[in-house]
């Protein structure tokens, strides 16, 4: 097959003919290979790395769950050729149409170049038909074309709307999207704790971030060992965990959806009980699960539940709740419904990168009641380098947490029947007020007293009411102090703060809910 037999339509306008080695690409080249075979494939990457003309291009290799060793030379290639190669790999087969698709999703690129079986990557001929695209509106290739400028936080295309033929009503699919960088550590903990599910109609998504630890080895292993199980992809670099988390979306077909970060890992009967909760109460949105809290050596820390007992909450409840607290610490506590997912991620904002999923949570329970189980069927793991830890030391945790309830507050604006949650901006603005005091202990007590001093000040910026906080005066007095008094500060701090720095107590759940037991398929009102 040659690439030069389809040009599908030539409208051409007019204008100077230019010659190909007159001929320039600005902008980076994304070459799209997908369904090739074993014996062509390697020809295929030859061709392109030899070539000189295209200095800036992106390599995604779609293998559509082949058989022929065609995947082991595409894993190769991406080894040698770092930077420069995307892998993705199906769980089963889905056809040339639908994997070339996948791969135009996830092309970062200005232009497309697709090849497929027997296709060679003819330079000089790719230049030419680029620059006639430009100059032509209507000129079309069928393999060539320049990809239009769109955000990953809003495709023009939707693919979890795509149906599912394993969709059973009775044991519908769940997705397990894992998506990871350089948490090679936890990463066999993790995944081994969705193999142990007592569910089992299950795919796990998982995407890898460039990582440079042995993560990308360990992600292969336990796809050759679990064949139809695993959809696989890799970035060619690290391009952030928001395009990470899109290679995910990209390949997911169930109905339900988890996000599980790769530092974490979840009780056997977490996706069971999740799902009984769905069939239990069908109009809800998602399970929100407790946690137990895990440090870096798998220790485990018993964390007191946000609500004292398993409910089903409704939305403007809990929507209310959530202008005064995030509830669920971790994006891995909690299961949707793919279908109540639509449109609710407001992307592209300043807070998306951090707050993305509390806004989009918000924004859910705006119309959507959720249920809430009180057993912590998460391990949530925390260690200096997870994105909680980088919040606490850049204050991201307050001034982030700022915009946030003025977003929230917005958002509830547009509901009827929201309008508890937008009324709570003054008292969300006071509770953060001490959430910064907090969070200045805290960095006082790790050492960092530059960062709690920031957190102080912010704390007055937030509310000019917290003079009357216990320890205001207290700290205070600590930034003009010397050593000797700071010490002594710190030690009286140390001694009154333990409710404080962290909650030791469950709260009843919101107006309106309704109390779950789970063990027997009823409920019973609170």
């Amino acid at each position: 097959m040659d690439i030069q037999d389809n040009v599908v339509s030539i409208n051409h306008t007019g204008g100077n003919s230019v010659t190909p080695s007159e001929m320039q690409v600005k902008g980076v080249i994304s070459i799209v290979i997908y369904n090739y075979r074993t014996t062509s494939l390697a020809r295929c990457l030859d061709s392109i790395f030899e070539q000189a003309s295209f200095p800036k291009f992106e390599v995604l290799i779609m293998d559509d769950a082949s058989q022929d060793g065609a995947w082991d030379i595409a894993v190769k290639y991406a080894r040698e050729y770092k930077g420069l190669i995307s892998l993705n790999r199906n769980k089963r087969s889905i056809g040339e149409k639908k994997n070339r698709r996948r791969g135009l999703l996830m092309c970062k690129g200005e232009y497309c170049v697709s090849l497929t079986d027997g296709m060679q990557f003819e330079p000089e001929y790719i230049i030419e038909v680029i620059n006639r695209l430009n100059q032509d509106a209507f000129f079309k290739h069928r393999y060539i074309c320049r990809l239009k400028t769109h955000s990953i936080f809003q495709p023009l295309y939707n693919p979890i709307l795509e149906a599912s033929n394993e969709d059973r009503s009775d044991t519908p699919l769940v997705t397990v999207c894992i998506y990871n960088f350089n948490y090679g550590r936890y990463l066999r903990q993790c995944i081994e704790s969705v193999l142990e599910q007592t569910y089992q109609n299950i795919e796990i998504c998982f995407s890898d971030n460039a990582s440079q630890d042995d993560s990308w080895n360990i992600a292969l292993e336990y796809a050759e060992k679990n064949p139809g199980l695993f959809s696989l992809s890799l970035n060619r670099i690290n391009l952030g965990p928001v395009a990470n988390m899109w290679n995910c979306v990209v390949n997911m077909r169930g109905k339900y959806l988890l996000k599980l970060c790769s530092d974490d890992a979840i009780k056997p009967d977490f996706i069971e009980k999740c799902l009984k909760a769905f069939r239990q109460f069908p109009d809800i949105a998602y399970t929100m699960v407790h946690r137990d809290i895990m440090d870096e050596a798998g220790n485990i820390t018993p964390e007191a539940p946000f609500y004292n007992n398993s409910c089903y909450i409704p939305g403007h409840e809990q929507a209310a709740v959530y202008m005064m607290s995030s509830v669920n610490p971790s994006i891995s506590q909690i299961m949707y419904d793919v279908r109540r997912m639509q449109d609710k991620r407001m992307s592209g904002n300043l807070n998306d990168r951090w707050f993305g999923d509390r806004l989009m949570d918000f924004h859910i329970c705006c119309e959507y009641p959720i249920v809430y189980l009180k057993e912590p069927l998460l391990l949530n793991r925390i260690h200096q380098e997870n994105d909680s830890a980088k919040m606490d030391s850049n204050l991201l945790q307050c001034i982030g947490e700022y915009v946030l309830v003025h977003q929230l507050a917005d958002i509830a604006a547009n509901y009827e029947g929201v309008k508890k949650a937008e009324k709570r901006l003054p008292e969300a603005l006071e509770k953060l007020s001490n959430l910064s005091i907090r969070y200045c202990l805290r960095r006082l007590f790790y050492g960092d007293e530059s960062g709690a001093k920031r957190y102080f000040y912010f704390a007055l910026t937030a509310d000019l009411n917290i003079e009357q906080h216990p320890f205001f005066s207290l700290l205070t007095e600590y930034w003009a102090a010397d050593n000797t008094r700071k010490e002594q500060i710190l030690s009286c701090i140390k001694g009154e703060s333990s409710d404080v720095l962290s909650r030791k107590v469950s709260y009843s759940p919101p107006e309106d809910s309704i109390q779950y037991f789970d063990d027997g398929d009823y409920y019973a009102s609170n």
